[in-house]
């Protein structure tokens, strides 16, 4: 990247993705990402709520072993710079025990107060004067839900004092969504910067016989996603699904992610294991998924509607794109009928949703991303020296 020596480190499942471009990857413990996929985890993850029992021990003890490897791993490259994502808790005590420079990444617009919209793990679209304090209130309560843990590595790991002089705050913040989609706020520094989603371009591998001759023959399905769903909501939403392509002549692709879809296979329908999203964007009709930024700006970028389930995780993505009529409300999963499912799929084929997401796509591909963000980062090295 810009000449410089770069060093990642996730989860173990992305080392192979990491290791194929060339790149130094440190593998740390997948648990807390799993832990992410589930409402609970999400919960005490984004939103800063509290556990008690059982589950704050597990918890912690996960906390304990993802310290520890953050640090190994930072320890042995001995970084100028930290980029981090918000689930990186050890990040902000690292930089401050190495002395280093710090930015925090996201694909979401948390941990930077505003009075323009709430932070997004709330389910409401503003609470008004509480826009602000909504930020602020979820941060403080997610850095108390792992602070004994925290604590504790500090002192016997890093060598700090439990309480850090000050706040380290990081030097610049980089969110990677489209300023489209959530506009800058007013009352954001300079020190933070929109640059549009970041996209890993590959070549493309050839897919899967059954799946390319499902794509090739036919009208382009519906795509439907089970990921992060209980298997009696997963059956649901398949049903439902099924029924409504039915009744419109359309036909669907499911990834299921592990879900079964029993015994609704037939030629019109293609259930799939795991489905490369990028690949197939371009040949599906609509998407309904769970609202990750990742697939949102992807399914966007497209030029395809997406209907978004309502969840914790989705729910501030699906606002957003209602919002700017490229889709339909947060679908809510749990009461979804044959009939509102075939609702759902006619005001997606609207013309008015259909050039709104148009517009969406050509402004998201004109935004700079990784560009911009490499630029920000360029900008703060040439300060340091």
């Amino acid at each position: 990247m810009a000449g410089y020596a770069v060093q990642l480190a996730g989860p173990h499942r992305f080392a192979q993705l990491a290791r194929g471009h060339g790149v130094l990857y440190e593998p740390l413990p997948d648990d807390i990402l799993a832990l992410c996929e589930t409402d609970e985890g999400y919960r005490v993850l984004f939103c800063g709520l509290l556990l008690n029992g059982r589950s704050a021990r597990h918890i912690h003890a996960l906390i304990d072993e993802l310290l520890r490897s953050e640090w190994r791993a930072a320890h042995i490259f001995r970084p100028h710079l930290i980029v981090y994502h918000p689930k990186s808790i050890a990040s902000p005590h690292m930089v401050e025990r190495i002395g280093c420079r710090s930015i925090l990444a996201s694909s979401l617009p948390v941990h930077t107060p505003t009075s323009a919209f709430p932070t997004p793990s709330v389910p409401w679209r503003t609470i008004g004067p509480l826009n602000r304090m909504s930020h602020t209130m979820v941060e403080q309560n997610f850095e108390r839900a792992f602070r004994k843990p925290v604590l504790k590595w500090r002192r016997k790991t890093l060598g700090l004092p439990e309480r850090a002089r000050g706040r380290h705050a990081p030097d610049r913040k980089l969110y990677a969504y489209s300023r489209y989609l959530v506009p800058t706020p007013k009352d954001w520094g300079e020190h933070i910067h929109v640059t549009g989603a970041w996209w890993l371009e590959e070549p493309d591998r050839r897919l899967p016989v059954e799946l390319e001759t499902f794509l090739s023959v036919g009208v382009p399905p519906v795509y439907v996603t089970l990921a992060g769903l209980p298997q009696r909501l997963a059956h649901d939403l398949a049903c439902a699904a099924v029924g409504a392509a039915r009744m419109l002549g359309k036909r669907v692709l499911f990834a299921t992610a592990g879900r079964s879809v029993g015994s609704l296979r037939s030629p019109d329908i293609l259930a799939l294991d795991d489905v490369p999203l990028n690949q197939v964007l371009s040949r599906v009709d609509t998407i309904f998924h769970h609202g990750q930024a990742a697939t949102t700006a992807a399914a966007l970028r497209a030029g395809r509607p997406s209907a978004i389930y309502r969840g914790l995780r989705g729910r501030f993505w699906a606002r957003r794109i209602h919002d700017f009529g490229a889709g339909p409300p947060p679908v809510d999963v749990k009461r979804l009928s044959v009939g509102e499912m075939t609702t759902l799929m006619r005001a997606m084929d609207t013309p008015f949703v259909r050039d709104n997401v148009r517009q969406l796509s050509s402004q998201i591909r004109d935004e700079g991303g990784i560009d911009d963000a490499v630029r920000v980062i360029d900008q703060l090295e040439r300060v340091g020296r």
